[in-house]
């Protein structure tokens, strides 16, 4: 997984709308103790206060929702692109154009209209027995669809699976 903490300071930092007021208000779903001392370093090189709201991805979209134009979200944090992807269609963002982060996340790890910027990746390894898949029929996670693996594949949401040979 890629390092947040330079690329969630680079979002932080291009948001000239939260130096005025001293406030950013932050809306999050993430729970990692990473993020509170990045928030902490932040309030102490710039002076701007982090309001973080937290609350799951989908209590956070409903939120946004109601608050439509009134809402005093700078940031929506999340840990899931299908919620990414939800926002937008319920059309939540506002296009950010920010010479600090189109500099420092490569194109793929954000929104073409710069409605959202990723700053971290989760890695999804496939493993699987040695001697009863070919590796070249399993090369990433799409190929995981395909009906002729249908019964014969599993999944688990830890980082590691105790229960796989290799």
């Amino acid at each position: 997984m890629k390092s947040i903490a330079p690329v969630l300071a680079a979002v932080l930092f291009a948001l000239p709308a939260a130096a005025q007021d001293k406030v950013l208000n932050l809306y999050s779903s993430r729970h990692y103790q990473t993020d509170e001392a990045l928030y902490e370093g932040f309030t102490k090189k710039t002076g701007i206060k982090v309001n973080r709201i937290e609350a799951n991805e989908d209590a956070l979209l409903e939120r946004l929702k109601n608050e439509g134009a009134r809402s005093p979200a700078d940031v929506l944090v999340t840990v899931d692109a299908g919620r990414l992807w939800r926002a937008e269609q319920l059309r939540l963002f506002a296009p950010v154009r920010s010479k600090v982060l189109e500099e420092r996340i490569p194109g793929e790890l954000r929104h073409p209209d710069g409605l959202w910027f990723a700053f971290s990746v989760r890695a999804r390894p496939i493993f699987y027995r040695k001697g009863a898949v070919d590796p070249a029929q399993l090369r990433d996670y799409e190929d995981l669809a395909d009906p002729k693996w249908k019964g014969k594949s599993a999944s688990a949401r830890a980082p590691t699976c105790t229960t796989c040979r290799s």
